[in-house]
């Protein structure tokens, strides 16, 4: 099959980026390997990201994280990448497995990527990803309540128009920590359970057929890492994600595992990640007082009406401390907030009338002075249901990258209004 026949970039047509996309897919499909994974379809698209719950979980210092020492010519060693412990052991003992059989001469010496294993890519902080996105996000809004002219007198008023800009973009571009883990724009590098060995472009699936899947060591290079443990991203051929299965005699990383006394997919999870809400939410009236304060303007004018004349008034919006923002909304009113765009942003299935009485269970739990149980419970009802982002196929998810591509540039207007 000729290569020109998959995607090279995301400016081909959308019915060329179709059928390119299938082709591919197609082609990785048919492999006999079990270990090769589509990680944009059903629950693996948020593999290393939620909890056995579905909450959305983020790496937890108190567990291993390591550097991986193994680095190519081109990415210094100062660059630090790294992984949890026992998947830099797996990694390590993979390429050395490499090694051997390169010298042995029974692998094909001479493939730039699949002869011998560097590292060009591993751990991402998932929390520097999302501040990161965040100002990206904060300018978006700004331009569009700039394009709206949207103006305000006081906190009260903003949320109203917070809330309706976030209705529009909310679900495709999530405003929260907690809905970001659970988005395209988290990789799955943030859980620590992923290598990468090249630094392609990931759009170019010709590339990916020529330097991988057509390589003469592409059915070694396939079966050693499920000897190893690991599974092959079918989207991104070189990236390699450690399978913590429910046996070791389904994945071989649970006996590296146990060696740093973690016998189990449960305990990897208990001991090394940790939800993704509760800190977030300690902070969140003070995000919501950072917007505020930016998207308000200095003042404003008002035509009102006054007996037979029509005056204009000049509105000064109302400026807030942390101090007096708590003085004029109570916790109650944030958590409300907070429920209300995390409603927005997840692919939910409840009513109006399910959602007012979730939200209400979850505010009397907090009124028994239990903040972590509110929030909690609140998490794990809004994630019990199964029809993430993630269910859509790879070619739903590639074809709209173009559109979501737009959030990243500052200053653009990505919402289409």
């Amino acid at each position: 099959m000729a290569s020109s026949l998959y995607v090279t970039d995301n400016k081909e047509g959308a019915k060329k980026l179709f059928e390119g996309k299938m082709l591919y897919k197609v082609r990785l499909d048919m492999s006999p390997h079990k270990n090769i994974v589509d990680f944009n379809f059903g629950e693996k698209f948020l593999y290393g990201r939620v909890d056995r719950a579905f909450t959305p979980m983020v790496y937890n210092r108190a567990g291993g994280l390591v550097k991986i020492t193994r680095f190519p010519n081109s990415v210094p060693k100062e660059a630090g990448w790294g992984a949890l412990n026992f998947v830099v052991d797996a990694f390590r003992d993979l390429s050395q497995q490499f090694d051997k059989c390169r010298l042995l001469g029974k692998i094909d010496t001479t493939d730039p990527y699949l002869s011998t294993l560097n590292v060009y890519k591993a751990y991402q902080n998932p929390t520097k990803l999302y501040y990161d996105n965040k100002t990206v996000y904060y300018k978006a809004i700004k331009t569009v309540f700039r394009k709206k002219k949207t103006k305000f007198k006081n906190f009260d008023e903003f949320i109203k128009e917070l809330m309706g800009t976030l209705e529009a973009i909310a679900h495709r571009n999530p405003m929260t920590k907690p809905g970001f883990i659970k988005s395209r724009r988290c990789p799955i590098n943030c859980s620590g359970l992923v290598v990468e060995i090249a630094a392609l472009d990931p759009v170019n699936d010709s590339e990916k057929i020529r330097q991988f899947v057509n390589s003469n060591n592409w059915e070694f290079y396939v079966a050693a890492c499920a000897s190893y443990g690991f599974m092959i991203d079918q989207a991104v051929p070189w990236r390699l994600v450690a399978d913590i299965g429910d046996s070791p005699e389904r994945s071989p990383i649970l006996e590296y595992a146990k060696r740093y006394g973690v016998n189990s997919p449960d305990e990897i999870i208990e001991t090394t990640y940790k939800n993704a809400y509760y800190g977030y939410y300690i902070d969140f009236k003070n995000e919501l007082l950072f917007l505020y304060n930016s998207l308000k303007v200095p003042s404003y004018s008002v035509l009102e009406e006054c007996g037979a004349r029509t005056i204009t008034k000049m509105i000064v919006p109302a400026s807030y401390s942390p101090v007096t923002l708590n003085q004029w909304w109570t916790e109650e009113e944030f958590l409300k907030i907070y429920f209300k765009i995390r409603f927005l942003e997840e692919e939910s299935v409840f009513t109006d009338m399910e959602k007012d009485s979730m939200i209400e269970e979850c505010i009397e739990l907090y009124e028994g002075d239990d903040l972590g149980a509110a929030l909690r419970s609140f998490e794990g009802m809004l994630n019990k249901t199964f029809d993430y982002r993630g269910s859509v196929s790879y070619i739903k998810e590639h074809l709209e990258a173009v559109e979501d591509a737009e959030f990243q540039e500052a200053g653009s207007d990505p919402y289409g209004y």
